[in-house]
């Protein structure tokens, strides 16, 4: 199996946190450097939008096109990346697919919900068991 093309991809980018997410790793790590990075979501104009939102630095910046309905897509973009943090919630209602897409590609999972039970049906679904 070959190396992941990006260390991360953040998915949901053109939302609110993915955008303040998007603007750190920007100006923490620029979009070609030690960290390979990536955005991702389900509009390419947004997308496009936001890259230039980043300035001349993030010209380069990779963009990956998946939905939350779209589990091919999903696929296809956790089998490029080491991991994959995800803005797009509530997680309750569109987190599942892409749990299961990073468990089915060994792709680690980030996200900020504070859905409890759903974190717990993660677990409980997707998880590798230990040993």
């Amino acid at each position: 199996m070959t190396d992941p093309d990006f260390d991360v991809v953040v998915f949901g980018a053109t939302g609110y946190v993915g955008k303040i997410l998007c603007q750190y790793l920007t100006e923490q790590f620029g979009v070609d450097g030690e960290l390979k990075w990536a955005a991702a979501g389900r509009s390419q104009f947004k997308l496009e939008t936001l890259r230039e939102s980043l300035g001349d630095s993030a010209v380069d910046l990779t963009l990956l096109i998946a939905d939350t309905v779209d589990e091919d897509a999903l696929r296809r973009m956790c089998g490029q990346a080491r991991a994959v943090i995800s803005t797009v919630g509530p997680y309750a209602l569109y987190g599942e697919p892409l749990v299961r897409a990073c468990a089915e590609t060994g792709t680690d999972y980030c996200d900020l919900a504070a859905e409890f039970q759903w974190i717990r049906r993660m677990i409980d679904s997707y998880e590798r068991p230990r040993g």
